[in-house]
């Protein structure tokens, strides 16, 4: 599953080196669950400033 979220990743910011000047932010969070166990949530943004587009990515893994 973490493989292709990495994979989805790279082709994100594949496009954008081909693009030039897009900008992308990164964010992760790694929480405790409600009953044990933990959360954690990876949310990626590109933003394409020449067609004035963004892309998002969200990713969340819980763990027992």
């Amino acid at each position: 599953m973490k493989a292709i979220h990495v994979l989805a990743l790279a082709a994100t910011l594949a496009t954008c080196a081909y693009t030039i000047g897009c900008e992308t932010s990164h964010t992760e969070s790694d929480k405790p669950g409600l009953f044990g166990g933990r959360t954690h949530e990876e949310t990626t943004t590109t933003h394409n400033p020449i067609t004035n587009t963004d892309d998002k990515t969200h990713s969340e893994t819980r763990t027992p």
